[in-house]
């Protein structure tokens, strides 16, 4: 089904604080972030990440412009940071939402799916920068 929830955390809602884990030996936080909107079809989140990477603003902001809960696959837009395209694509397989974009004239892909039995969100870029960190709904 071609909706955000059953890709993201249980319960999570916009105006919602998270903290962001990446894996090293243990996850350990590298972030803040909030969630600046949350639909169906949309979600944006702006943080901060603290990587070897990476450091500095983060914003993830993804629209399933289909609008069909009951497509698997369709036209979207992502943008991270400040980079942006209009004429992305999803794809719902296997537990995971997965965006295919170009991002800096470089393929990448973003894909979404529910982890620590529902309680976090995966996020895994990979392409330009290969990177999985886990959204964790920090107490309100």
């Amino acid at each position: 089904m071609a909706t955000l929830y059953p890709y993201i955390s249980e319960g999570a809602h916009a105006g919602q604080k998270a903290q962001l884990k990446a894996h090293k030996f243990v996850w350990i936080p590298v972030g803040e972030g909030t969630v600046a909107a949350l639909s169906d079809f949309e979600v944006d989140i702006a943080g901060q990440l603290q990587l070897v990477v990476y450091n500095g603003d983060l914003r993830i902001h993804l629209q399933l412009l289909d609008e069909d809960p009951e497509a698997v696959s369709g036209p979207c837009r992502l943008q991270l940071n400040a980079h942006v395209d209009e004429k992305a694509s999803y794809q719902v397989d296997d537990g995971a939402l997965t965006v295919s974009a170009a991002i800096a004239d470089k393929k990448a892909t973003v894909s979404l799916s529910r982890c620590d039995d529902g309680e976090q969100t995966e996020c895994k870029l990979t392409g330009f920068l290969d990177i999985t960190v886990h959204l964790e709904p920090k107490a309100s």
